[in-house]
Order: structure tokens, then sequence, then C-alpha cells
């Protein structure tokens, strides 16, 4: 579970969509898509990488 108020969230690729990584966001200070250039290993370049949906994790 998150700590705080911070939200996992994935970054995906804006060229394959393929969810490469996760990082964690505060909602509060950022309103909009996070958005940053990485390196993806299917497109074998770096691309610009959008934040996407947030990271559910199961009540177990």
């Amino acid at each position: 579970m998150p700590r705080g108020k911070n939200t996992n969230v994935y970054l995906s690729c804006k060229d394959c969509k393929m969810q490469n990584y996760k990082t964690r966001i505060n909602k509060k200070t950022i309103t909009g898509k996070l958005e940053s250039k990485k390196y993806c290993g299917k497109c074998n370049k770096h691309v610009a990488h959008v934040s996407g949906s947030e990271i559910k994790h199961s009540s177990s």
C-alpha cells in the first residue's frame, strides 16, 4: 500500500504503449500527466514516456 499521499503509476512508451517503468507521484502537486524521456527496450531507443494507469494493489 502506498505511504502518505504518494501514488504508484506506470510510465508507458508513447510509441509502442509498453509499460516499462513505475514511479511514485503526489497527486496533489502533479495534476496532469507526467512525461519524461526514457529508454524503451522494445523500440531500442530513447522515447517519451507518459504516466498512465495507477498500480492496483491486491488486498491479501
